[in-house]
């Protein structure tokens, strides 16, 4: 069964701005993919925060709704990050960076890309 629970989200300040420090990132329009690997020996093996800006979208609805959208892609589609990442903690944060709210069927196919883009660069780094 595919969830997203509680613990699989970022929520711990310092990680989330060692993320943004010194996080890589993977860019496929509309959506900026930023992964860190972790240190950090507790809870799951990835940890996601999704944002969306407040300078693009000033109703909280609408960032709202951009975010279910890429919490639900993320969901649909972490098995494929998860079979390669085996034993490994990572840190990722999904970010929409586009002016348009965005439907499903257009976001899935990026948030897969973006997936597999990671599984490769990882690869390519470690090993």
């Amino acid at each position: 069964m595919q969830t997203f629970s509680k613990d699989e989200k970022l929520c711990s300040a310092t990680a989330i701005t060692e993320l943004f420090s010194k996080g890589k990132q993977i860019f496929k329009h509309p959506v900026k993919l930023l992964w860190l690997q972790s240190e950090s020996t507790e809870g799951p093996c990835i940890k996601v925060i999704i944002s969306v800006s407040k300078r693009n979208f000033k109703r909280a609805v609408d960032r709202n709704k951009i975010k279910r959208i890429l919490r639900e892609c993320y969901r649909k589609n972490k098995h494929i990050v998860e079979s390669v990442l085996i034993g490994k903690k990572f840190h990722m944060g999904l970010i929409y960076v586009g002016k348009q709210i965005p439907e499903y069927n257009t976001i899935e196919p990026i948030i897969i890309g973006l997936l597999q883009r990671l599984t490769l660069d990882h690869e390519k780094t470690s090993g």
